[in-house]
């Protein structure tokens, strides 16, 4: 068999992250979701995947996948930024679609570490400008959208 060949043997199927072993996972997960379930519901929450990696110079690949299980890309430093950008990855390559948008601007954002190192959703428009730190959409949505998600959120309190 040439190096070039191909086999299946290799080929490693990502499996689901135990968030009960990583805090600071779940916690970047939770925020992303947040996100999701106030501007894009219709996709559902995101789930965090791993494929393992057989060599110890090459990391493992943490991927967003949504509920069904597709996916797209990956990001090899699991941190919430990392988190954020494989999210909106899966999200523009398998439902087509941008996400988040600012809503000045109508451009998609992207996840960047803020000032502090916290994770925020930056837009590139204009001279570029902080939308909101991550999991925190839902504050930049219009009043009305604003009011429907918080009566829906007390109705699944109760």
């Amino acid at each position: 068999m040439s190096h070039f060949s191909y086999r299946r043997d290799f080929v490693r199927e990502p499996r689901p992250v135990d968030l009960t072993a990583r805090p600071d996972l779940a916690a970047a997960l939770d925020a992303v979701n947040r996100d999701l379930a106030a501007t894009l519901p219709e996709a559902g929450p995101m789930r965090l995947m791993c494929t393992p990696s057989d060599d110890e110079d090459i990391p493992d690949q943490f991927h967003a996948a949504l509920p069904d299980g597709r996916r797209h890309g990956g990001v090899t430093h699991p941190a919430a930024p990392g988190i954020a950008e494989a999210a909106q990855e899966t999200v523009q390559a398998v439902l087509w679609q941008v996400w988040p948008v600012c809503p000045e601007h109508r451009t998609g954002v992207h996840a960047d570490a803020g000032a502090d190192e916290r994770p925020v959703w930056w837009c590139r428009a204009g001279e570029g400008h902080e939308l909101c730190e991550v999991g925190e959409l839902a504050q930049t949505l219009p009043g009305r959208q604003r009011r429907a998600l918080r009566r829906k959120e007390r109705r699944r309190e109760r």
